[in-house]
């Protein structure tokens, strides 16, 4: 009976063993699987981070999902200037001062497709500078802001602050970072609040009409002025491939009309006037491409701003500032990203006061530029402007820029 009892009492703790170890067999296995899970876990997330940190630098989609995405965009830049340019870039520098100046540009995008033919989108972009407030007056500012709608071949239309049509023939001779691009210097950087505009671009035509609505303070020809609207047009063609590249031909046509109140006056102008129009008349030619290899870009304008007599000053007479000439550009960009820019400015600026002409100036520049563009996200420039026999006096100057050699040299991130 003792060895029976007692073999049944170690077949019971023998069965209880079993039971225990598959017991810790069960949970060494569960807990094995949730250590798994876990560790998978944490290994797709540090994948799906360091896949964004990897790519940020170089992809600007942060979303693209059903028909929509969200991009964000920018860059940041210093450039070094000296004393002549400095003076004439104007960006916080005292005068004759060489200077560093840190500038950035921030953008986001989104558009969402609304069926096969029709998707909306919208933009903005602001300017920051790094504390000396720059040209633009402020800090921060809004340099782009709008909405819009694209209907494919049909083109888009979009509105908010933004260029008015005409803008696009600029693009052909603006290929330099800090100087160059005398003649259209004053109105390329005209971005105005209540502009509407649309944009056909398709088999080599090019088509752009916009409206100006009425809007306080506004950019024309580089100052602020009060506008009452105004309109713009340009129209143009583009030549696939002509021996080296693209060959395009652009003109276009814009028309600011001031309002009649004398609640602000253009910059440059007398207390004793106030704005009263702006014109401007332009073509261009692009050949080739910025990017890679041969590139020839010309331009032709003619801008003339009007202003009048106020009603504390009276006057019979009325006062305008007329500016024509021309831009060329000749460069040639290599495979390995490195690109070298050189053209001629030639500005002849005439004043009248009533029916006298009392004033004209005769502005010729030289500008050289090399960039090296190291990679998509980063590159470095050298950029030098020469004084080819202006007649621009200490008066003009404020206006015009100066006369003497001017230098800048810059790195810029763009991501």
């Amino acid at each position: 009976m003792y060895v029976i009892s007692n073999f049944v009492d170690e077949k019971l703790i023998l069965s209880k063993i079993k039971i225990r170890k598959r017991k810790l067999t069960s949970t060494y296995q569960n807990l094995k699987l949730t250590m798994e899970k876990y560790i998978m876990k944490k290994s797709l997330l540090a994948l799906a981070v360091f896949a964004v940190a990897a790519t940020s630098a170089n992809a600007a989609t942060v979303y693209d999902k059903d028909g929509s995405s969200l991009a964000v965009g920018g860059r940041v830049q210093a450039v070094v200037y000296n004393g002549k340019a400095a003076s004439d870039v104007g960006d916080g520098i005292a005068e004759h001062d060489a200077g560093l100046v840190n500038s950035a540009r921030l953008n986001i995008a989104g558009s969402t497709k609304i069926n096969d033919s029709v998707s909306v989108f919208a933009f903005s972009e602001w300017n920051m500078a790094d504390g000396n407030k720059s040209a633009t007056g402020d800090n921060i500012n809004t340099r782009e802001q709008y909405v819009g709608a694209d209907y494919g071949d049909f083109g888009k239309i979009l509105g908010g602050k933004t260029y008015d049509a005409a803008n696009a023939v600029l693009a052909a001779t603006d290929v330099f970072e800090d100087f160059g691009a005398r003649l259209q210097s004053s109105i390329n950087g005209d971005r105005r609040t209540g502009m509407f505009r649309y944009v056909y671009d398709n088999n080599g035509i090019f088509g752009s009409v916009s409206y100006q609505t009425a809007a306080d303070g506004s950019s024309v020809a580089g100052n602020k002025a009060d506008v009452e609207g105004g309109f713009a047009a340009a129209a143009g063609y583009t030549f696939d491939n002509v021996v080296f590249g693209p060959l395009s031909f652009k003109a276009g046509y814009s028309y600011i009309k001031g309002q009649n109140d004398f609640s602000k006056t253009i910059g440059q102008f007398e207390n004793s006037e106030t704005f009263d129009n702006f014109k401007v008349i332009s073509a261009s030619i692009a050949w080739g491409s910025t990017d890679n290899g041969l590139y020839i870009g010309a331009l032709y304008n003619t801008q003339r701003v009007k202003q009048r007599a106020n009603d504390f000053v009276p006057s019979n007479s009325s006062n305008s500032d007329k500016k024509k000439g021309y831009e060329f550009v000749v460069g040639y960009t290599f495979d390995n990203g490195i690109g070298a820019f050189t053209g001629y400015n030639f500005v002849d600026v005439k004043t009248k006061e009533g029916s006298i002409n009392s004033d004209s100036k005769i502005y010729r520049r030289v500008p050289v530029y090399v960039n090296y563009a190291i990679n998509d996200n980063f590159n470095i420039w050298g950029e030098a402007e020469f004084d080819a026999n202006s007649t621009t006096e200490k008066d003009h100057k404020a206006q015009y820029g100066e006369t003497g050699t001017m230098l800048s040299a810059g790195a810029r991130y763009t991501f």
